[in-house]
């Protein structure tokens, strides 16, 4: 028999804003509602797992499709999509399709596709990446280039 995880005091829905608790007798709506609706952001139905403000998160990810830091990540991960948000940090091993940066990447990091740094994003360390963009006021540094096998077919062009 599978047990059940009751919690011990009232605990806002997932889309509630910050701060906001129901009272004890709303409790049960407020779980029935989140539960009739599907979250923007399904960890389990769309492989996307976020690490919230706040949270460290230290090893290796696997079987993710995409990675949304808001707080710390030390790992490695191979995703379809690294998106790193404001004051979020990821440390590590990364070879994604896309990457968004706002916040900081520090490490190895290959795109397979489009990396995009917006204003005030960081990225440092090896970083290879097949196209580019940088926004103003976003920062790139370390040992930066295409990924190897495209400057090679652009050189036999």
């Amino acid at each position: 028999m599978a047990k059940t995880f009751q919690p011990r005091r009232p605990v806002a829905p997932a889309d509630a804003p910050l701060g906001v608790r129901p009272a004890a007798g709303v409790l049960g709506i407020a779980k029935a509602e989140a539960a009739s609706q599907k979250p923007a952001a399904d960890a389990q139905g769309d492989g996307t797992l976020m690490v919230g403000a706040g949270i460290f998160v230290k090893g290796e990810i696997e079987a993710c499709q995409t990675l949304v830091v808001e707080g710390r990540v030390e790992a490695s991960l191979d995703a379809a999509e690294l998106k790193v948000r404001r004051g979020g940090v990821f440390k590590g091993r990364a070879a994604v399709d896309s990457a968004t940066v706002t916040g900081e990447v520090e490490g190895d990091l290959t795109v397979r596709g489009l990396l995009t740094i917006e204003p005030q994003g960081r990225v440092s360390g090896t970083i290879r990446y097949a196209e580019v963009s940088i926004r103003t006021g976003g920062q790139i540094r370390g040992d930066v280039g295409l990924i190897p096998a495209l400057v090679a077919d652009e050189d036999v062009a």
